[in-house]
């Protein structure tokens, strides 16, 4: 069976602007079939460090393209400042051409996923209202999908049905993504559930999977399965962000998986070779190494793994951080849904799952929003050598959207005994 990637994100908020029309000055516009998304390549990069400071422990997974997803529903509902700061920080360049973008990558997505069976790349969004906000009219006009009223009065009921869009979204891998309680009196739940399942272009043989050791830190280990293949693949190494980066690709090309491998420690020395790396990740050092890997035979050891990760304060708290500060605050603007005013976001929850096998990758993840009132090939003489035996990064890109829809930091094996 392929492994998939799920991902959730859910945002509980209120909301007000005015536009001269409804979400933009050009709620048509008409963009390419396939949107280049690499723009918001800098966002989940700055999201994965500020989830992860020096003193991050254990493993850890999400999807910074759910979280981008549920924030571009706020953004269609904000105006003044709000707006402003999301527009900055999520690297939109203004309503009209955010809504046309938004608008293509759902046709894309329709479209890729009716003319192939080799992968799954599915995401969907919902705006649950209350049934009693005045929500303006012509939203529904403009996103007619995502708008559903639900009575949150009822909060057994109101969970319910959105636990229910969400486990089938992800294909049953998130089924429980917010409480009654999360939802009780609210006015408005903004939700994004990602899927994606990918078989390896070149699969690992399951008799290869052997146990092997894991360093967790450089004098202690733990056992784990490792796969293991030898073939040809694309690999580079980056003295910028000290590390060698691998990419295997899924079946029909349209998705990769990224694994940067920091270099191990010198002897003696203090360093921790991950931290060091996430320090120094950011778009640039990302793409000067993907943009100069080469295809080499390469002797491929990683382990095969679950994981599985839920964020809620700290996800505002990152967010915060990188500006959007209003959204979770009294001064909150979604007045563009809801003309009075009264909206912001209370609480955020990311539910994302992800796991690694012999035959491919599956992912989900979800994310809520609650709102409350108020190439030249060479190949080398000798194969190279990429061994996950210690810490690393991985990251599942959209090939043909250049996004990256998931990504992770695998630190130790879960459910394991050191030694």
């Amino acid at each position: 069976m392929a492994r998939m990637s799920s991902s959730v994100v859910v945002l509980v908020a209120l909301v007000s602007l005015a536009s001269p029309q409804c979400i933009s000055d050009n709620d048509k516009l008409s963009l390419p079939l396939t949107p280049d998304l690499e723009h918001i390549t800098p966002f989940s990069l700055d999201l994965l460090k500020k989830f992860n400071p020096p003193t991050a422990k254990g493993n850890f997974f999400f999807s910074p393209y759910s979280i981008w997803n549920a924030l571009v529903l706020a953004y269609f509902g904000s105006a003044g400042q709000t707006r402003q700061q999301l527009q900055n920080v999520l690297r939109l360049s203004g309503p009209s051409n955010t809504l046309a973008t938004y608008k293509a990558l759902e046709r894309l997505y329709e479209e890729r996923q009716l003319n192939t069976s080799e992968y799954v790349i599915d995401l969907a969004n919902k705006i649950y209202v209350s049934k009693r906000l005045a929500l303006r009219d012509c939203i529904r006009d403009v996103l007619p999908k995502e708008v559903e009223n639900v009575d949150f009065t009822q909060a057994i009921q109101a969970a319910a049905t959105i636990n229910k869009f969400v486990n089938e979204k992800t294909r049953g891998k998130i089924s429980n993504l917010v409480t009654p309680e999360d939802v009780k009196k609210v006015q408005m739940v903004l939700v994004n559930a990602a899927y994606f399942k990918g078989l390896w272009q070149k699969a690992f043989k399951p008799t290869n999977t052997l146990k092997e050791a894991f360093y967790p830190t450089p004098d202690k280990n733990i056992p784990v399965d490792m796969m293991r293949q030898t073939d040809n693949f694309k690999i580079g190494d980056s003295e910028e962000l000290r590390a060698t980066v691998l990419e295997m690709p899924y079946k029909g090309d349209a998705a990769s998986m990224f694994v940067m491998l920091p270099f191990k420690a010198a002897k003696g020395s203090v360093e921790t070779p991950l931290d060091t790396m996430l320090q120094r990740l950011n778009v640039d050092t990302f793409n000067a190494v993907v943009n100069k890997l080469r295809i080499n035979e390469v002797i491929v050891r990683i382990p095969k793994f679950k994981l599985e990760h839920i964020i809620t304060d700290e996800l505002t708290e990152a967010l915060e951080h990188l500006g959007i500060k209003d959204l979770f605050s009294n001064d909150a603007d979604l007045s563009n849904y809801d003309p009075e005013g009264k909206l912001k976001v209370s609480k955020a929850i990311h539910k994302a799952i992800v796991e690694v096998s012999e035959e491919g990758t599956e992912a989900a993840a979800a994310t809520a929003f609650i709102g409350v009132s108020i190439v030249s090939i060479q190949k080398p003489p000798r194969p190279r050598v990429f061994i996950c035996d210690r810490p690393f990064v991985f990251v599942i890109v959209d090939n043909v959207t250049n996004n990256i829809l998931f990504m992770g930091i695998f630190r130790q094996p879960v459910n394991a005994t050191r030694r």
